[in-house]
This record gives structure tokens, C-alpha cells and sequence, in this order.
């Protein structure tokens, strides 16, 4: 994460930092790729619902934000160095910025789309004639909307807090970063954004999404005793009910990922908050010290889901190794050697 102090305080973290250039952006690239594996899955015509509407789009902003975070990384920490004494251009500090700024605003963007997604499975599973007259393609397409306005409007404060400017240090003539002179000047702003990251980006959704979960889950069990009792079901619909709990539990890992990895950061946050005045500080010392190990974790969130999809959901597992097969027929047809009488 970006601070604005000399980052390697201590040896650990200087050694660390020597590699995380290249671990983070290997994994950005690896989760670029998966995302827009998932894209062009969930988008296929045999897949086009509401729920799968959403998970395309996540995919899309989930993509965006690797991509970001590995342009800030390949610049920071492997082109030149996290550091004051090494030399950096104007461009290159304002690519820092905006890149890390744009990587936190996907990133909430997706957090927020997982709680939609949590509210249209929620729907679907406890409140099934609701879901069926709301919980369409034309809706989803306004969540999305709605959902990238409010997320956009909620980062704009932090585009306030750091600045570019010229080095006075003697030895490097280049450019770094520090709070503005309004954030100086006003305690109780960084103390809100604090509140504001802790609360709005991380533990309030987290909270919901867990929220909406157990109450899935609690439903999930009562169906499954249901039909151990009643034995009546047919078979095809034994099958369709199976598809559409494993559909829900996929779900629920999604959210338990992003549970564990977002909630812990969101706490620090708060907490450092509530300290008040400058004692908040504490939470950028620290995160030039964990700050990219805690990063790590949020890029594997955004990494994570294919898996997840190919354990749990055979239609998209199905329309992925389709995909596969064909893209290898296609490739084996081009290079196949014309034949000759």
C-alpha cells in the first residue's frame, strides 16, 4: 500500500518488498487471465440470467482492479523502487497514485457486487415468487448501475489525500508522494476516511453478506430435511434442486473468501479511526510494514473465483472445457497443412 514515509524500516520488510513487485504482478496477470476466462463463460448465450449477469460483471471489475494494481506494482516496486531515495518522475508518481486509487475503487466496486449477488441468490432461495417478478436481467443491469455510481462517488474523498510533488532531498532530484495540505490541515477528514474505508468498504459489507448467507444456508438445510421426510420429489427436479443448492453454496464460498480477507483490514481501519487525531497515523506506519502482504490477500479474492466455479458449478464447467475444445479445434485447423494429391 502507498505511504508516504521511508518504507523499509525494518529488514524483514525491506527483504520482502524486494520480491513483491514480481509475486504481486505474477498474480495479476494470472488473475487477469481467469477473469477473462470467467467473462467470456458467464456471457454465453446457455448461461444469460440475471444472477449470471452479475457474475460476468464482477468478473470485468475484478479484472479492471488487477489490472490497475499491476501497473502500480510494475512501476513502484520493479521499474524503480518504494522507497525516496530512489529517483521517480512526475508521470511516473502520478501513474503510482491514480493506478492504486483506480485498483481500490474496482475493488469496491466488486465487493458490492458480491452483495448483490448475495441479495438476488437471497431472493431466489427464501422469497421464490419475489425473485421471479424482480430478479431479472433489465434489474440486474440497473444494480450494476446503481452500484458503480454509489461506489464511485464513495472514493472520490480519497482522491483528496495524497499528493505528487518534488523531492527537496539534496541527492535525488525526482518527485514523491505526501498528504495534501487540506488533509494536514483537517484531522477529522482522515479520521472519516478511515471510518469511511473501515466501515463502508469493508466491514459493513462483509457483515451483510454473512448475514444473507446463514440465512441461505439455514434455508438450504430446511429444504434438504424436507426431502429426506417427504420423498416425493421427481427425478429431474431432485436434480434441478441439487444444481440450484450447489449454485447457492458456490455463493456462499465466494462471500466466505472475501469474508476472510477483507474483514480483518476493515477492522484495523476502523479501530485506527476511533483513536482520533493523529494517533490514526498508526494505521499508515503499520501498512508500510504488512501493507503489501494485506494487498496480496485482496488480489487473491480477486483471483479466486474461477476455481471456485469449476468445483462448484458444472454448467460453467461444461461451457468451459466446450470453449476449450473448441478453441484447440480451431487452432488444429489452422495449422493443419493443406492437402496435397
Amino acid at each position: 500500500m502507498i505511504n508516504s514515509n521511508n518504507v523499509s524500516d525494518s529488514v524483514g520488510s525491506a527483504d520482502y518488498r524486494s520480491v513483491h513487485g514480481y509475486l504481486a504482478g505474477g498474480l495479476c496477470l494470472l488473475g487477469v487471465g481467469l477473469n477473462v476466462v470467467n467473462a467470456i463463460v458467464w456471457s454465453k448465450q446457455e448461461l444469460k440470467t440475471c444472477t449470471n449477469f452479475l457474475l460476468t460483471v464482477l468478473a470485468f471489475a475484478d479484472g479492471l482492479s488487477l489490472f490497475f494494481y499491476f501497473v502500480y506494482v510494475t512501476y513502484f516496486f520493479i521499474v524503480s523502487g518504494p522507497s525516496k531515495l530512489t529517483y521517480h518522475s512526475k508521470s511516473g508518481m502520478y501513474t503510482v497514485v491514480i493506478c492504486f486509487h483506480e485498483f481500490i475503487a474496482f475493488h469496491t466496486f466488486s465487493n458490492w457486487l458480491i452483495i448483490s449477488l448475495a441479495i438476488f441468490r437471497y431472493l431466489g432461495v427464501c422469497h421464490n415468487k419475489i425473485s421471479k417478478q424482480y430478479c431479472t436481467r433489465w434489474r440486474a443491469k440497473v444494480t450494476v448501475l446503481s452500484v458503480l455510481t454509489a461506489t464511485s462517488l464513495a472514493t472520490v474523498p480519497f482522491y483528496l489525500y495524497y499528493e505528487v510533488y518534488q523531492s527537496t532531498n539534496p541527492d535525488v532530484n525526482g518527485y514523491w508522494i505526501r498528504k495534501t495540505l487540506f488533509v494536514e490541515t483537517n484531522i477529522v477528514y482522515q479520521t472519516v476516511l478511515l471510518w469511511l474505508y473501515g466501515v463502508v468498504f469493508k466491514v459493513l459489507p462483509s457483515l451483510a453478506m454473512i448475514g444473507f448467507c446463514l440465512i441461505m444456508i439455514h434455508k438450504i438445510r430446511q429444504a434438504k430435511q424436507r426431502n429426506h421426510t417427504l420423498h416425493r420429489e421427481s427425478h429431474p427436479s431432485q436434480i434441478a434442486s441439487q444444481r440450484y443448492k450447489r449454485s447457492t453454496l458456490m455463493l456462499v464460498i465466494i462471500v466466505s473468501i472475501y469474508f476472510l480477507t477483507e474483514l480483518p483490514v476493515g477492522i484495523m481501519a476502523f479501530l485506527s479511526g476511533l483513536e482520533g487525531g493523529e494517533c490514526h497515523f498508526f494505521y499508515f506506519l503499520l501498512y508500510s510494514h504488512v501493507g503489501d502482504i494485506i494487498d496480496l490477500t485482496a488480489l487473491l479474492n480477486s483471483c479466486l473465483n474461477f476455481f471456485v466455479y469449476i468445483a462448484m458449478c458444472s454448467r460453467f464447467r461444461n461451457t468451459f472445457i466446450r470453449l476449450v475444445k473448441m478453441c484447440l479445434r480451431n487452432s488444429l485447423c489452422v495449422h493443419k497443412p493443406p492437402f496435397i494429391n
